[in-house]
């Protein structure tokens, strides 16, 4: 596979830091300092670090207070960084003087006291990784802490510290039975009570041999029964994370495999996978797609509804799905709400690009250990565009959405939890032009205008019918509607309605799951979902030539999904697990089955490498709004419905990987996957040979196509590499690198590139987080994020042939479909935030820059009307914007 050659410069980086790695998990050759003292004279500690580090101390014996007792910490400390520690627990200030040190006694004016460190409250819950029940008597350690802290969880797995000092903290774990767990990286702050959940791994033991999994596979994901193609977004990278606007889909960009479809949209392209093959999921149902801005019959759009204040860590899957998840063929978002605060109130408050935004939380049945959460977020761009901001739209888009989680814990009921999301969006794009002789071609200027309404309800139950049996019971209503009119004004300045679409969806969901733990080694896991869904659905097009207009989509019924899982989870050794799965669907629309093994492995080389593989069969059904489509005779007064005869998309994928844990905070990974997919709808009508449902999901356009039959294919493969520094004494890097290639056959069995077939996409981030002062009160953090990857494909244009058409229509060179492709992408983003700390608050103001190098990226290839020739169009330049939080 060809690389263009400006990639070598990102693939040096990336070898550099993958070097870097293992130079990191050598043994430095830098001298560290370290120390611990407990209630020792000053005097003693400084006699005793001359001795054992040759440090020259200069101080002053009758200005020092030489024989106060100190404790004090420091672990492999550069020189400077463990005399600025000493200095904070001594109350000294110190000034390097070539090879002396000079210390002196703070000035504190008379009578004041020092300042006492701002603390906070770390609590939490330790639960059965399998079965989410209570671990009761688990053992908590703060080892962060000075002296280190320890309690025992309580008869509902909860555990609380109280006045740890704000700034970041790492814990340990351990149950008997179960694997020990470390977590680092906890951040205090003084607004708002860090609330945590811990999921312990019951432990295989044979003979002497043990297999701990710790802080370093920090890679796991959240659901434990996933083992490859998997990312773990996690609430607080969304926010730090530089051009992810605080979007989940936008984050999820920054990962192998994943590309997005444009600066103004966050629409997932994975593995080359249209994004129509993307399923949202919500406290463990599907939902309609939770966007702003978005279109038939799409899963993406300009701002996400999901409110990231309000979202737990979330599974990103990529590939070769587990047997609980179905119905989709691309990839799985698996979101989860959090749980509000269950002991004391708490508001946010936040302004910035996702507008103006309340939170607030507390506790609900105080006894029973109940809570809320709900949220409201209300935004115009009519400020950015008076500064002369381009927001990429011409026009005024407004939106505002909201959510809500109450849970509700009962001594003998099990578990109640009520959740909720919704919003509205809508914008009207002006396109003013009385003066017609510059018009070229076109016969008519529109006005189109979109309207978009989403929600979802839930109400769930989480039983324990036994000690190793736990029930989950959902029931849910969720709706979507997309409202697209465009009024046409024509040469002689008579208006009309020329387009006019409504996309109304909704469906009820009933699902029940059911885990059983039968012992250390063996769990199983099944599930039965009914989904009835919901629809009204209406196009018109007025059809000027003939003035006349068409109503091909006018349908109000509905349509039932049943789905069934069942799978196993097998501990074979300490070091060997297997899974194994079986998934099932059936439609009503043409009675379709689909019957889908599941298999995965995974074997741990040592406790810091494993390998795994992942197969499966996969299977979508076609978005609900195409298969009541009518298609008109010119000939006959009669019409074809050809969408509902289509049989699913169906996909087999394959999934190999290598995930190496280097230390505490580094890991490399590497993943090869192949899809093949097949009875993908394509078009058998002259013309159309190109079409395929596999290049559909990226635009603001409602495509149908005549004559369409289910017998097109797919196949995707590449290798992706990752290498990842969480975040350790401040700093943070992520680089990796996709090799990819896309293909599909059309109804003349021609293979051609997708439209997402881009040959490779890299990202690499990196960034700082720095302490302004010894208390964690003001914090200081820069954020970077590169992008390079290979253009979209598009179709290109007969231009000659166009040029010289009398009217409209364009000619487009179908026999060199997709073989073209825009220039490579490139964009940079950069962002600032400082946090302050106050004694009951915390700020946070953010200054961010998309696309700070003001890159000129193109968006897509067009036919300009008016100018009478092919145009590239192009992607947003700087988008610079501002926010502002508070807790408290």
């Amino acid at each position: 596979m060809a690389l263009p050659k400006s990639l070598n410069v990102l693939l040096c980086v990336l070898f550099l830091l993958f070097l870097g790695v293992q130079v990191q998990a050598q043994n430095t050759l830098e001298k560290n300092y370290s120390f611990n003292y407990k209630a020792q004279p000053l005097k003693n500690v400084l006699q005793d670090l001359e001795e054992r580090y040759s440090i020259n101390f200069s101080y002053s014996t009758t200005q020092l207070p030489l024989a106060t007792p100190i404790t004090c910490k420091a672990t492999s400390l550069p020189l400077e960084k463990a005399i600025k520690a000493l200095c904070a627990c001594a109350g000294l200030s110190y000034v390097m003087i070539g090879d002396q040190v000079v210390l002196k006694a703070e000035t504190v004016s008379a009578g004041t006291p020092l300042a006492k460190p701002f603390s906070q409250t770390f609590r939490g819950y330790v639960l059965d990784g399998a079965l989410n029940t209570p671990l009761v008597g688990a053992t908590v350690v703060v080892t962060s802490a000075d002296p280190a802290r320890a309690v025992q969880t309580g008869a509902d797995g909860s555990f609380d510290f109280k006045q740890l000092p704000i700034g970041r903290h790492s814990i340990k774990v351990s149950y008997l039975g179960y694997e020990e767990k470390e977590m680092g990286n906890i951040l205090l702050v003084s607004g708002k009570e860090t609330v945590t959940t811990i999921l312990l791994q019951e432990s295989f033991v044979q003979e002497a041999e043990v297999l701990i999994v710790g802080e370093r596979d920090k890679s796991l994901p959240q659901n434990p029964l996933i083992s490859s193609s998997v990312h773990t977004l996690r609430t607080e990278e969304i926010n730090r994370f530089a051009g992810s606007r605080q979007d989940p889909s936008r984050m999820a960009a920054n990962y192998a495999g994943v590309v997005s479809a444009s600066d103004q949209r966050n629409d997932l392209i994975v593995r080359g996978n249209s994004p129509l093959g993307v399923l949202w999921r919500l406290e463990g149902v599907e939902i309609p797609n939770p966007n702003h801005f978005t279109f038939t019959p799409n899963s993406g759009g300009a701002f996400s509804l999901l409110n990231n204040n309000l979202l737990a860590n979330t599974d990103f899957l990529t590939g070769a799905f587990p047997a609980e998840y179905g119905n989709r063929i691309g990839a799985v978002m698996d979101v989860k709400m959090r749980t509000g605060n269950s002991k004391k109130l708490e508001n946010t408050l936040q302004l910035g690009l996702n507008g103006l935004e309340v939170v607030t939380e507390g506790p609900l049945v105080k006894k029973w250990g109940g809570s809320f959460l709900g949220s409201m977020r209300l935004f115009t761009f009519r400020p950015l565009e008076k500064i002369g901001l381009d927001i990429g739209y011409q026009g005024v888009p407004q939106y505002q959405d909201g959510a809500f989680k109450v849970e509700l814990p009962t001594p003998k009921a099990g578990q109640f939890s009520i959740w909720g999301i919704g919003g509205t969006s809508n914008i009207t794009v002006f396109d003013v032009d009385t003066d017609t002789t510059t018009w070229g071609k076109v016969r008519y200027r529109v006005e189109p205008t979109l309207k978009n309404r989403m929600y979802a309800f839930g109400l769930s139950h989480t039983y324990s019918i036994t000690k190793k049996t736990v029930s989950q019971f959902i029931v849910s209503t969720s709706g979507s509607q997309v409202e697209a009119t465009s009024k046409a004004t024509f040469r002689n300045q008579t208006k009309k309605l020329s387009y006019y679409l409504r996309n109304y969806e909704q469906q009820f969901v009933t699902r029940l799951n059911v885990t059983h733990k039968f012992n250390n080694r063996l769990l199983f896991k099944s599930g039965v979902t009914w989904q009835q869904y919901y629809y009204n659905n209406q196009e018109i097009i007025y059809q000027d030539l003939r003035d006349v207009y068409e109503i091909p989509l006018d349908a109000n019924g509905g349509a039932d999904l049943f789905q069934y899982y069942l799978l196993s989870k097998y501990s074979v050794t300490p070091r060997l697990e297997i899974q194994a799965g079986l998934y099932s669907q059936r439609f009503s629309i043409g009675n379709r089955v689909a019957v889908e093994p599941r298999f995965s492995a995974e074997y741990y080389l040592t406790d810091a490498q494993r390998i795994y593989l992942s197969a499966g069969l996969h299977s979508q059904t076609q978005p609900l709004v195409y298969y009541e489509y009518r298609f008109f005779s010119p000939e006959k007064a009669e019409f074809s419905q050809p969408y509902n005869k289509l049989d699913f998309t169906r996909s087999r994928q394959l999934v190999a990987g290598y995930n190496y844990n280097i230390s505490s905070n580094w890991r490399v990974k590497a993943e090869a996957y192949y899809q093949q997919h097949y009875r993908v709808p394509v078009s058998e009508r002259e013309g159309d040979e190109a079409f395929s449902m596999l290049n559909l999901g990226t635009d603001y356009s409602f495509v149908t196509v005549d004559s369409v039959v289910s017998k097109g294919t797919g196949q995707n493969y590449g290798v992706e590499l990752t290498a990842e520094r969480f975040l350790k004494n401040g700093f943070y890097a992520l680089a990796n690198l996709s090799l990819m290639q896309s293909w599909f056959t059309g109804a003349d069995q021609v293979k051609r590139p997708t439209a997402f077939s881009v040959g490779y996409v890299s990202n690499i981030l990196f960034g700082k987080e720095m302490a302004l002062d010894n208390d964690q009160r003001h914090l200081l953090s820069l954020d970077v994020r590169l992008n390079y990857s290979g253009g979209r494909r598009f179709i290109p244009i007969d231009e000659e042939r166009t040029r010289n058409e009398p009217t409209d229509k364009i000619h487009y060179d179908v026999a060199n479909a997709f073989i073209p492709q825009l220039k490579s992408y490139f964009r940079a983003d950069l962002r600032f935030s400082y946090q302050l700390n106050t004694r009951k608050t915390t700020h946070w103001i953010f200054a961010a820059a998309d696309n700070f190098l003001n890159t000129r990226n193109e968006l897509y290839y067009s036919w300009d009307l008016e100018e009478n020739k092919a145009k590239i169009y192009y992607q947003l330049g700087i988008y610079p914007y501002l926010g502002y939080r508070i807790q408290f």
